[in-house]
C-alpha cells in the first residue's frame, strides 16, 4: 500500500511539474506578445529583447528578488531535469521512496536555502540604509535634487545598497520619476524599510515639505528597528540553539544506531513494517522542523 501510494504522488509530481513548465512557457509568449504588441502601437519606443525570465507566482517573486537571485528558463528546466534523473536513479536502485523524499526535500532544502540567503542580505540591505539616507540629505544640503541625491549617493554606499539599488539610479540617471521608481522597487523587493522609504518621498513630493527632515526622522527610526531586530536576535539566541538541537538529535541518534549496528538499518529496508515506520518518521520530522521554524519566525 505503501509503496503504491509512493508511486502515485511520484507520478503526480512529475505531471505537476511537466504541467507547470507548459503554462509557464504559455505565459512567457503571451507577456512577449503583448510587449511586442505595444511597442508596435508606440512608435518610437526601445526594441523589445526576449523574455528569458521565469513566470514565478507572487509568493516567491519578492523572495527571488529580495536574495538576488534571476531564475532563468534555462536554469530552471537544468535544475528539474537533473532532479528528475537522480529520482529515476534512485526510483530504480532503492524504490519510489526514497525517490520521493528526494523530490519533495530538494524544493524544500532549495527553498530554505533561499530564504535564508534572502534574509541575509536584507538584514545587510536594512543596517546600511540608515547610512545612505544620510549621505542622501548631505548631497541635497549643497544643492542637488532628490533624483541626483539618490543617485550619487551610491557611490559611497556599501554595496549592498548599490546592488539593490543600482538600477533604480540608473532609471532616475534616465529621467524617470522619483516617486514611481522608487514605489517599484518597494513593490519589488517588499521590504519594510524600503517601502517606508518609498512612501516618505511619495508622501513629500505630493504634499511638499523639508525632505531632509523627513530623511533625518526616517533614518533614525530605522536605526531604532535595526537596534531592536538585533535585541531580540540575541533574546532568542538560546531557543534557536534549542531548536537545531531538537531538528538534529533525531538523526543524530539514527546515524548512531547504525554506526553501531549495521543490520539494524535492514529492519527499515526490507521489511514492509519497518519501511512504514521510516516513512512516517521522515514525514513527522519534517512537520517538526516546519512547526518549529514557524514559532521561532518572528517579526516586528
Amino acid at each position: 500500500m505503501v509503496k503504491g501510494a509512493a508511486y502515485l504522488l511520484l507520478a503526480l509530481l512529475i505531471l505537476g511539474v511537466m504541467a507547470y513548465g507548459w503554462f509557464s512557457e504559455r505565459a512567457g509568449g503571451r507577456v512577449a506578445l503583448d510587449r511586442r504588441l505595444e511597442a508596435i502601437s508606440s512608435p518610437g519606443t526601445a526594441p523589445v529583447r526576449s523574455i528569458n525570465a521565469v513566470t514565478v507566482p507572487e509568493r516567491i517573486a519578492p523572495l527571488l528578488a529580495q536574495a538576488q537571485v534571476e531564475l532563468t528558463v534555462q536554469a530552471l528546466q537544468t535544475i528539474i531535469g537533473a532532479g528528475l534523473v537522480l529520482a529515476l536513479v534512485l526510483l530504480l536502485l532503492t524504490g519510489p521512496a526514497v525517490a520521493l523524499v528526494l523530490l519533495v526535500g530538494l524544493p524544500m532544502a532549495a527553498l530554505s536555502w533561499l530564504q535564508a540567503r534572502a534574509r541575509k542580505r536584507v538584514e545587510a540591505l536594512t543596517d546600511a540604509l540608515p547610512l545612505y539616507l544620510d549621505g542622501v540629505r548631505q548631497l541635497q544640503s549643497i544643492g542637488n535634487s532628490l533624483s541626483q541625491a539618490l543617485e550619487r549617493a551610491l557611490a559611497d554606499a556599501p554595496d549592498s545598497i548599490k546592488s539593490y539599488f543600482g538600477q533604480t539610479a540608473r532609471k532616475l540617471a534616465m529621467g524617470a520619476p522619483v516617486a514611481e521608481t522608487m514605489q517599484q522597487l518597494a513593490d519589488r523587493l517588499q521590504i519594510p524599510e524600503v517601502s517606508m522609504l518609498a512612501a516618505a518621498i511619495r508622501t513629500n513630493l505630493r504634499y511638499g515639505g523639508s525632505i531632509s527632515t523627513v530623511f533625518g526622522n526616517l533614518a533614525n527610526i530605522l536605526r531604532e528597528r535595526v537596534r531592536i531586530r538585533r535585541e531580540l536576535n540575541a533574546a532568542t539566541s538560546e531557543a534557536k540553539v534549542s531548536s537545531r538541537v531538537l531538528i538534529g538529535m533525531p538523526l543524530l541518534c539514527m546515524v548512531m544506531l547504525v554506526a553501531m549496528n549495521r543490520a539494524y538499518i535492514d529492519f527499515f529496508i526490507s521489511d514492509p513494517r519497518g519501511r512504514t515506520m521510516s516513512l512516517v518518521a521522515v514525514v513527522l520530522e519534517v512537520l517538526g522542523i516546519v512547526v518549529i521554524r514557524r514559532m521561532m519566525r518572528l517579526a516586528f
